[in-house]
């Protein structure tokens, strides 16, 4: 606004100059112009008439041409010589000076006598110097209106400029003003947010600490000084780490995760949440959980963290751990316990099945054959429940894989119908199969789980159905999948609804007369739902109380077309000592240290027809292996000199006669991890001591291209001091007079070598070795309780935790299995050559 005044001011006095000193200053030179000439007129013709002086024409004269001269060459006049009517007057009287001007100049008496000329001149020149003011007053007249006019146009430019200005200046002050408004709005937000947020600071639980770049304590929450133990003035302008940390971690934490006080910089993602220690005021140690990053403002970098005492929650983590490490052990434990009870369990099952297969081998009356059947199929049922057990704590363990292979649908229903048509008969029902289409030859798929679930949904429809039917009907659904769906359908009490979802739960029954008449674990239809979820298919029941029910399982069991399929799905017949011929004699190398194992095995071997060669140690083998070809190497683990596995990968690495042939692992006593070490090592296969005729005749037979055996079951130990029946496979496979040879060997060698072993420091790196030595031995004579003993020493020798009793009770449990063994051998009657033979 004062620049506008002062502006305003310098055009009014512009205004005021133009108006004034110039348009006085010409008007008065063009009226003077006039008078002067009138004056230069009168002093011409005085000076005529009265012959006065000259000098004063001259000195008018001069005057009038002066003033003259002024208009011709005046800057202020510029503008009138430009006008007509201004320029021809204007020569006229320039012509009549100049004319003049030697008279003038001359001497006085020319002067004289030019007098009355001049005057007559002069009265004609006079109005051109008329007409030479008018004009000039016309034309400054009209030029000072412009003036006037362009100063009028130029105020009024200038009001616009001063009015947009002052528009300018209002609006500028209104928004000043909205602004002043916002602002103040924004800090009284800025107020309260700030009052809010301390707020929640003081209030929050964990501890808030705020340093400057230097690490020194700037602020701290109320949380912080109760955690602590400080003052906020105790604390301001300390060293955080300093204050808050014991001195044992505070190089860790500064070259760590606070290393940001050392450098300046922003902490890391994975260094803004870390957990450390820290100490109070009472030099307290506990654990802490931090959280920390960093603001920049203007230059200025600012570390907050959030620290929060973490003691209840790692007091929590490690009950946690413990109550983990109880309920693993507790599932181990239970584990383990099934798998034992099982196993021991099925020892005696296996016993009393296999000599009841051996029964049929004499003659028996047709009464004698229908109480045999009865045993059987009453054992069958009994191992079937045993296997239930040890199904489910291997499916809880994750060991169950699905199998691929092709298989006779008709094979598998016959078996199944056939299985369960005894135990249909006992309660007058009856069981059939039939299928909903086109009959199919054989598909992929685990034929054996499969036929394990039919087996128990059929057995189940046969428990709650009295004098009734039992049907098994299968189809191939339409549609992509593969799907083929099988129903049994029965005529039973029915299921009623809420009881529906129950039964497919472990160790569900439920509560009616059948069930209890029935009987049974309950486990069956749970173990059916896992196995039929482990082949990708699912399971399900409809049912009517009073009025039967059906149970459906849908499974993907692709079609195959090839023409012979093995049957998987049939009943496995019992085991029999019977001679299985092979497809050819083979060539096998024995690689072990132990001359009673090597002879029980070569008599078994050769027994078959085969050729055996034999090798003392590893190193020997691998010897053998490089320089001969064999069809079978069958190694034994635990060896001096060199070992099984290191014998294997010399072999397979040697790239000798026998470098491609299958090497099986023969071993007393292995854990699942040892086990998979020797497949990584070159094993193809593994074989268990003491070495069972069957199952190695079986392994044999396959090997030498023969047809496939079937799956036999675990050969596990008996629970007594003797496995009987393995010493009685033994004795009729040697003869009397080699068993009793090898059975003094045997305690003979076993007499040392256990005696060693008693006194044996439980820390010795050989103790596993001597172990598993002595256990092959006991194996092979059915020392069954002195083996487990071994081989749980071995073990335990693996992991570093053999206890010194265990080694004290060897002594007496071998004198106990040695009495044992002695009273057997001196109490057993052989068969003659042609009961053997029989």
């Amino acid at each position: 606004m004062g620049t506008v005044a002062g502006m305003a001011w310098l055009v009014l006095r512009e205004i005021d100059e133009l108006s004034t000193a110039n348009s006085d200053n010409l008007q008065w030179s063009l009226a003077q112009a006039g008078v002067e000439f009138l004056q230069f007129e009168l002093a011409v013709n005085k000076a005529h008439s009265q012959s006065g002086p000259l000098g004063d024409v001259r000195r008018r004269y001069d005057v009038f041409y002066s003033r003259m001269q002024t208009l011709e060459s005046g800057a202020v006049f510029r503008s009138l010589r430009r006008e007509p009517e201004f320029a021809g007057p204007h020569q006229e009287i320039s012509t009549f000076l100049i004319a003049l001007l030697p008279l003038i100049d001359g001497d006085d008496s020319a002067l004289a006598a030019a007098l009355p000329e001049i005057a007559a001149t002069a009265r004609l020149v006079y109005a051109h110097v008329r007409q030479i003011s008018f004009s000039g007053l016309a034309a400054f007249a009209t030029l000072s209106d412009q003036r006037r006019e362009q100063l009028v146009l130029t105020l009024f430019r200038l009001s616009l400029v001063l009015a947009g200005l002052l528009c300018g200046l209002s609006l500028l002050a209104f928004s000043f003003r909205h602004l002043y408004r916002a602002a103040a709005q924004h800090a009284r937000a800025a107020q309260r947010a700030g009052t809010r947020i301390r707020t929640v600071v003081e209030a929050a639980v964990d501890a808030i600490i705020v340093s400057g770049d230097d690490g020194r304590i700037a602020d701290m929450n109320e949380a912080a000084r109760r955690l602590f133990g400080y003052a906020r003035a105790e604390a301001l302008g300390r060293h955080a780490v300093d204050l808050c940390h014991p001195e044992q971690v505070r190089d860790e934490l500064l070259s760590g995760p606070l290393n940001a006080f050392r450098n300046g910089n922003r902490p890391l993602p994975h260094e803004r949440l870390f957990e450390t220690v820290a100490v109070d005021r009472n030099r307290r140690e506990f654990p802490v959980e931090i959280s920390m990053d960093m603001a920049e403002d203007a230059g200025e970098r600012v570390y907050v963290a959030h620290i929060r005492d973490i003691s209840g929650r790692k007091a929590a983590e490690k009950d946690l751990t413990v109550a983990r490490d109880r309920a693993l052990a507790g599932e181990k434990a239970k584990a383990e316990f099934l798998a034992l009870m099982s196993h021991e369990m099925r020892t005696p099952l296996n016993g009393l099945l296999g000599t009841m297969e051996l029964l049929r081998d004499h003659t028996l009356t047709r009464h004698q054959s229908d109480l045999l059947d009865h045993m059987q199929s009453s054992g069958r049922l009994l191992l079937g429940l045993v296997n239930d057990v040890l199904d489910l704590s291997k499916f809880e363990a994750g060991k169950l894989q699905a199998e691929q292979r092709p298989f006779s649908m008709t094979r598998l229903l016959d078996g199944v119908v056939e299985t369960t048509m005894s135990l249909a008969a006992a309660n007058e029902n009856t069981v059939a199969w039939a299928c909903c289409g086109p009959a199919e030859a054989q598909v992929l798929g685990d034929a054996r789980r499969l036929r394990q679930v039919l087996l128990n949904l059929v057995s189940n429809a046969i428990k709650f159905t009295r004098g009734g039917t039992i049907d098994i009907e299968v189809e191939r659904l339409p549609g992509p999948g593969d799907l083929v769906e099988f129903r049994v359908i029965d005529t039973g009490i029915g299921i009623a609804p809420e009881h529906q979802e129950r039964i497919f739960k472990d160790f569900e029954t439920l509560d009616s007369s059948y069930a209890r008449q029935a009987g049974g674990t309950g486990l069956g239809l749970g173990i059916s739902k896992r196995f039929v979820g482990l082949m990708g298919g699912e399971i399900g029941v409809e049912s009517r109380l009073g009025a039967g029910s059906r149970f459906w399982l849908r499974l993907p069991l692709p079609e195959q077309h090839q023409q012979d399929v093995p049957a998987a799905a049939a009943p496995a017949p019992a085991p029999s000592l019977a001679p299985t011929p092979t497809a050819r004699p083979l060539s096998i190398l024995l690689v072990e240290d132990n001359e009673i194992n090597r002879f029980v095995a070569r008599a078994m071997i050769e027994a078959e027809g085969h050729r055996l060669t034999e090798a003392v140690n590893g190193q020997a083998g691998v010897a053998q292996a490089q320089e001969q070809a064999f069809d079978v190497i069958l190694m034994d683990i635990s060896m001096p000199v060199m070992d099984g596995q290191e014998a294997t990968r010399r072999i397979r690495a040697g790239k000798g006669a026998s470098a491609d042939v299958p090497i099986v692992a023969v071993t007393a006593h292995a854990l699942p991890e040892e086990i998979t070490r020797f497949c990584e090592a070159g094993m193809t296969r593994c074989l268990s001591k003491p070495i069972d005729r069957r199952t190695l005749i079986d392994l044999l037979n396959e090997l030498a291209g023969g047809p496939a055996p079937a799956a036999p079951e675990p050969k596990v130990e008996a629970p007594g001091l003797l496995d009987t029946v393995l010493l009685n496979e033994l004795a009729n496979t040697l003869g009397a007079a080699e068993f009793d040879q090898l059975v003094e060997m045997c305690l003979a060698e076993l007499d040392s070598e256990i005696a060693a072993l008693a006194v044996s420091a439980p820390a010795d790196p050989d103790l596993g070795c001597a172990a598993h030595k002595c256990a092959g031995s006991c194996g092979s004579f059915g020392l069954a309780a002195l083996r487990t003993a071994l081989g749980e020493i071995e073990a335990q020798a693996a992991r570093g935790a053999v206890a010194p009793d265990q080694l004290q009770a060897l002594t007496q449990m071998w004198q106990a299995s040695r009495a044992a063994l002695s009273d057997w051998a001196a109490a057993r009657q052989y068969p003659d050559q042609s009961a053997r033979q029989a």
